[in-house]
C-alpha cells in the first residue's frame, strides 16, 4: 500500500465481533451439553433492541449452532480454531502462522457458515448508527481525512460520500475466510480496478507454491513509496515511434515481503509500467515542452532545455497522488538524472530539446 487509512474509521467496527461472541457462547453451551441462550437474550444488551427484529441474523445463527451441535465431538475443535484465527486481526496480516480456511471445516457446517458470512456483510449497508450505515460511516471518516485516491494503486480517485459506493475489498476473501466477513479491518475501500479487476477472490495470505505470506494492515501499514532508480533511457518499449525508457519500478520501505504481496496481488509494477509510464510519458514530455516555451521561449540550447527540468519538478508537478504525480515526478527525476549522465547525457539532452524545438 502507498498509504494507510485512519484508525478512527474503525470506530463502528462491532458487528463481526458481536456475531463471533454469540457463536462462541452458543458453542460453549453445546460443548457443555446445555442449550444455547435464546433469542434475543443471546445478544448483548446494548445492541439487543437494534438487532432483535433481524430475523435473518436469528435464523442464520440458529442454523450454524444446529449444525455445530450435530458434529461429533472430535470435529468441533477445527470450527473454533478457524473462528479464532480468521478473526485475529490484524495479527493474521502480520505473522506467518497458519490460518484455517473454510474448506478445512466439516462439510455439513460450511453452508450455514457461508450464509451467515454473506448476511453479516450485507448488514454493514443495512444497520444504521448515528447519521449513516456502518460501512458509510467507515467511508465517511476515510474521505474526511482527505483521502481521495485508492491506497492500493494511487491511480484512481474515490467517489464522494453519497455517490454510488465503491466495493469493500475483502483482504481475507469471504469465500475462503468467512468468519471475518463483516470485520471492517478486513474491509478497506478500494477502487473498482484494484478490487474487481486485479484482486478479486485472491487469497492474500497464500502465495505461489501454497506458501504463507504476509500483507500490510490497511490501517497501520507498513506503507511504501515508489522510485524509478535503475530505469534506463532508449531501451524500453516503442510508443509513437519513440523508444521509451526501460522502467525499473522500485518499492521502497520496510518489510519488503509484505510489499511483494501487494505487488503480486494488485499487479502494481505491471500497471505502473504499462498503464501509466508507457501510456503517459510522451504526453508528460509534451507538457514540459509547452511549459518551457512559455517560461523561456524558443532558440534555447539543449543544455538550457535540460537545466529547467528540476525547476519543473519543484514548481509544476503536483505533490502526492493527485494526477498520478508520484509517478510523474519520478519520471522527470529520471529525465534529470539521465541528462546529467556522462555516458548518455548528451543524447538525452538532444532528445528532450527536440520535443521543445518542434513543439506547436
Amino acid at each position: 500500500m502507498l498509504f494507510s487509512y485512519p484508525i478512527e474509521a474503525l470506530g463502528a467496527n462491532w458487528l463481526n465481533t458481536l456475531a463471533v461472541d454469540v457463536m462462541l457462547a452458543g458453542m460453549d453451551a453445546i460443548d457443555a451439553d446445555a442449550e444455547p441462550e435464546g433469542w434475543p437474550e443471546c445478544l448483548p444488551e446494548g445492541r439487543r433492541e437494534m438487532l432483535a427484529q433481524r430475523t435473518g441474523l436469528r435464523s442464520k445463527l440458529a442454523s450454524f449452532l444446529l449444525k455445530y451441535s450435530e458434529l461429533p465431538a472430535q470435529e468441533r475443535p477445527p470450527v473454533r480454531a478457524a473462528i479464532m484465527r480468521q478473526t485475529a486481526l490484524p495479527n493474521v496480516f502480520n505473522d506467518n502462522a497458519f490460518c484455517p480456511i473454510i474448506d478445512t471445516l466439516p462439510l455439513s457446517i460450511r453452508s450455514p457458515v457461508r450464509a451467515l458470512a454473506v448476511y453479516l456483510f450485507g448488514q454493514l449497508a443495512s444497520i444504521k448508527e448515528g447519521n449513516g450505515f456502518l460501512r458509510d460511516n467507515q467511508y465517511g471518516t476515510i474521505y474526511a481525512a482527505n483521502i481521495r485516491q485508492c491506497p492500493f494503486c494511487g491511480l484512481n480517485y474515490f467517489r464522494a460520500p453519497g455517490a454510488p459506493r465503491h466495493a469493500l475489498d475483502h483482504l481475507l476473501p469471504i469465500s475462503i475466510y468467512p468468519f471475518a466477513a463483516a470485520d471492517l479491518r478486513n474491509l478497506p475501500p478500494a477502487c473498482d480496478e484494484c478490487n474487481s479487476t486485479y484482486k478479486g477472490s485472491t487469497d492474500i495470505l497464500i502465495g505461489g507454491g501454497g506458501l504463507r505470506r504476509r500483507c500490510s494492515d490497511p490501517y497501520l501499514g507498513p506503507t511504501y513509496r515508489i522510485t524509478l532508480e535503475g530505469s534506463e533511457f532508449f531501451i524500453g518499449n516503442e510508443v509513437g515511434g519513440y523508444t521509451l525508457p526501460r522502467w525499473n519500478i522500485n518499492i521502497v520501505g520496510d518489510e519488503l515481503d509484505r510489499a511483494e504481496t501487494w505487488n503480486s496481488v494488485y499487479q502494481i509494477k505491471i500497471r505502473y509500467s504499462r498503464d501509466v509510464l508507457d501510456a503517459d510519458f510522451l504526453s508528460w514530455i509534451g507538457h514540459y515542452s509547452k511549459w518551457f516555451l512559455v517560461e523561456k521561449g524558443r532558440d534555447q540550447t539543449a543544455d538550457q532545455v535540460a537545466a529547467e527540468v528540476a525547476r519543473y519538478i519543484e514548481g509544476v508537478v503536483q505533490d502526492g497522488y493527485a494526477d498520478r504525480a508520484f509517478l510523474k515526478a519520478e519520471a522527470f527525476r529520471l529525465v534529470d538524472r539521465s541528462c546529467k549522465d556522462p555516458e548518455i547525457g548528451e543524447d538525452v539532452r538532444q532528445w528532450l530539446w527536440s520535443f521543445v524545438e518542434y513543439s506547436n
